[in-house]
């Protein structure tokens, strides 16, 4: 019963990741300056202590991907960026369904729900 609640647990976390990854993305698209210079200030650059180095590792795998991605297509003009993010958002959301199914699917398999 213990190993089921854990693997439960385990699921709940990746998607409260998947989905924070998603919404923040969402965020950036609709609030694209603020949202990016909130990013900025979160993240020390360069860490000087395990407390830097863990906030920054905290705030890369949860809100780390919108970020990243907004900032390589930085280069198109506003409406084209717009676009390309809406469609990136649109693929990042079903390949996280997608992951998250298939997540699942292997602890349903390895730990099967108690009678």
């Amino acid at each position: 019963m213990a190993l089921y609640t854990a693997v439960e647990f385990l699921k709940i976390l990746i998607i409260a990741i998947l989905a924070a990854q998603f919404s923040y993305g969402c965020a950036i698209l609709l609030f694209e300056k603020t949202m990016l210079d909130f990013y900025e200030i979160s993240i020390f650059e360069p860490p000087k202590n395990i407390v830097q180095k863990i906030t920054n590792a905290f705030q890369r795998v949860t809100i780390g991907s919108g970020y990243y991605v907004y900032t390589k297509i930085g280069k198109y003009n506003w409406f084209v960026r717009k676009i390309l993010y809406l469609f990136i958002l649109i693929v990042q959301g079903i390949l996280s369904i997608i992951l998250f199914q298939i997540i699942a699917l292997i602890f349903e398999i390895l730990v099967p729900v108690p009678l």
